[in-house]
């Protein structure tokens, strides 16, 4: 894309997990870590079809930016008795032990990560992100992206989750930004942009796993396939 877009920019707001880190991939093989350490407990057969199903519903929560449904326990003995494991009441608790024991399995950068934190370095940047403070801090450091942000706003910290319009003011207000002089950057349709789209910021979806868009919900401006593409369609906007 050659031509340049007239957005007057000044900020860049970013999501973490699935835009700049690989968190679907991470989230597997954390969980494949720990049910294999189970194997007194679970055959090989049915601790891969409890991943397998475990993934299902995860990633079926993940597009719906729906967590709060269910626990980790409860998403965990959905995939048990999905994958006809015989019940047993600890197992749950068990394996999510064991993938905090193994949390930085499989923890890395997107391709295309590093690109886009380089294009977004001459606007004023925030890291927008939904999680808990601990493992999206120390996921930030392990990554080596702590300090590539003017700003970082994770939503334990500050009690508000995207898609809450208010964390996207935060990041206006810690920016000094007019939401026509900002982009949202996130794979997450619900959560990024509508959120983002909401106060009229300009919004880049990130189709990382090439879902289909949900019906009802404010379009993107921009559908990029992965962090290399936003990293190059950035160069092109107005600064």
């Amino acid at each position: 894309m050659s031509r340049t877009v007239d957005w007057d920019l000044t900020a860049v707001f970013l999501d973490l997990d699935d835009t700049l880190s690989d968190e679907l991939r991470h989230m597997r093989s954390a969980y494949a870590a720990s049910l294999r350490r189970l194997s007194a407990r679970l055959t090989p057969s049915e601790a891969e079809v409890t991943l397998d199903r475990y993934m299902a519903i995860a990633t079926d929560l993940y597009r719906r930016n729906a967590w709060d449904e269910l626990t980790r326990e409860q998403r965990l003995e959905l995939a048990l008795k999905r994958a006809n494991v015989a019940p047993d009441a600890q197992l749950p608790a068990a394996i999510v032990r064991g993938f905090f024991k193994n949390y930085h399995a499989g923890m890395r950068l997107l391709p295309g990560a590093k690109r886009l934190l380089k294009a977004a370095e001459r606007y004023r940047t925030c890291l927008i992100s939904n999680g808990q403070s601990e493992q999206q801090r120390d996921k930030l450091r392990r990554l080596s992206i702590d300090t590539s942000f003017d700003h970082i706003l994770i939503s334990e910290e500050i009690g508000i989750r995207k898609p809450d319009p208010a964390i996207f003011r935060r990041a206006l207000d810690l920016t000094d930004t007019n939401p026509d002089q900002a982009v949202m950057i996130g794979d997450n349709a619900i959560a990024d942009i509508a959120g983002a789209a909401a106060l009229g910021i300009h919004t880049i979806w990130v189709n990382l796993h090439s879902w289909e868009y949900p019906p009802k919900t404010a379009t993107p401006d921009y559908q990029v396939p992965n962090a290399a593409a936003a990293a190059t369609l950035l160069k092109t906007f107005s600064a």
